[in-house]
């Protein structure tokens, strides 16, 4: 009996073999050559759910393998694990609730519906929607794609003189397709994994964003650290996320989300249907033992997720390391990073022949490092960021070449 996993990464795929050393990847071409350490690769057309399946059966009949279970943890696959599901006889989300989770317009409008709290949000399609709904809604104003992941194109528009320029960049940088807008909601941002069975949800992770200011951007994650919050909040925040999956269709699985609380009150931003990834899980099995790739093979095999203790987690915080500058990598050098105290690890996310780039399409382009650091309150992030980030040595193809002497 199996678990299929769609087109993980190759640190993903290690994890996962260690709770399901007889797991299958399925994976593009591409992605398969980057797995070629691991057993039990699939390669296949994953634009195809037919294909991919054809391909699974040809390797699992050559060896009298039997399916038990799928998952997936990247959202622009979670589409064809919902399609891939039912052709191999296996639990999963349904298409529809994956389809309405991915449409953030959609989900907001869901949300309205189901009357539970999300920020005013607007599909639109030209300057004049935006400015007629810049008119009903005072700023700032979020501008952001209806289905893409992370911030990427996620604007800020403090003033209405700045709403022109700022849907044609969207307008250019999204090649004409709708977006959203969005009132801006002020408050503590929140990031949660939580699992959904039978209409209750249990939460796994619940996690606090420390957001770096960026101007004309929104939602540029600068660390990640344990919420440390009363119950009540903890179960108002958790009855919330639970009223918005069930409005999406969610009926069993994990589901990650990102909320803001604005004056006792929730505000969901959006939702994913699976965990949460980037740094998360790290700062999760060191701040109170939650494994967000364990749990995910867990409910795929038809298991409860293991639920961690969120009332005392450890004091640690998760850093995204950027740089302010783009080009082509000649050399880094994270060992100063690495020897720092408040330092426990250090994963690059940017190496040598590699790009960063720093412009609106994704702030991940310029994360060089994720960095997980000891760290008493939030309080110590900003300055603990700003020095982490000049212990990494960078050079650039456009930096001058340093003098021999």
């Amino acid at each position: 009996m199996s678990l299929v996993v769609i087109q993980p990464s190759a640190d993903y795929a290690a994890r996962v073999r260690r709770h399901c050393p007889a797991a299958l990847f399925l994976a593009t071409p591409e992605r398969a050559a980057l797995l070629a350490d691991h057993p039990r690769v699939v390669a296949a057309d994953l634009g195809d759910p037919q294909a991919a399946r054809r391909a699974l059966d040809r390797y699992a009949g050559a060896r009298q393998l039997r399916y038990r279970g799928l998952t997936c943890f990247i959202c622009e696959y979670l589409p064809l694990a919902a399609a891939l599901a039912p052709l191999l006889g296996v639990p999963f989300h349904s298409p529809a609730a994956i389809g309405l989770s991915r449409d953030k317009g959609r989900a907001a409008l869901a949300w309205m519906r189901a009357g539970v709290s999300t920020p005013p949000t607007c599909l639109v399609h030209s300057e004049e929607e935006l400015r007629e709904f810049a008119a009903q809604h005072p700023g700032p104003w979020i501008l952001k794609p209806t289905d893409r992941s992370g911030s990427e194109w996620v604007l800020k528009v403090e003033q209405p003189g700045e709403l022109g320029a700022a849907h044609h960049r969207l307008e250019q940088g999204l090649e004409g397709a709708p977006y959203l807008a969005q009132g801006f909601v002020r408050g503590r941002e929140f990031s949660a994994d939580f699992y959904l069975e039978e209409g209750r949800a249990r939460l796994l992770r619940l996690t606090e964003k420390y957001l770096l200011p960026q101007e004309s951007l929104a939602g540029l994650v600068g660390a990640y650290f344990p919420a440390r919050v009363p119950a009540a909040l903890r179960e108002k925040l958790l009855d919330t996320y639970q009223r918005g999956a069930l409005a999406l269709g969610v009926e069993r699985g994990i589901v990650m989300v990102d909320s803001i609380l604005n004056r006792g009150t929730p505000y969901l931003l959006e939702m994913a249907l699976r965990p949460g990834g980037d740094c998360l899980p790290d700062l999760c099995l060191h701040t109170t033992g939650y494994d967000p790739i364990r749990a995910a093979c867990q409910v795929a095999l038809g298991q409860p997720p293991d639920f961690p203790d969120l009332s005392q987690p450890a004091s640690l915080a998760a850093l995204h390391l950027m740089t302010t500058r783009s080009g082509l990598i000649r050399a880094v050098d994270f060992s100063a990073l690495e020897a720092h105290p408040a330092v426990v690890q250090v994963e690059p996310y940017h190496l040598p022949g590699e790009e960063l780039r720093c412009w609106e399409g994704s702030y991940d382009d310029r994360i060089l490092a994720a960095c997980l650091v000891r760290c008493q309150g939030e309080e110590q992030l900003p300055p603990l960021i700003e020095e982490l980030n000049d212990l990494i040595a960078l050079e650039l193809e456009a930096d001058p070449l340093p003098v021999e002497r």
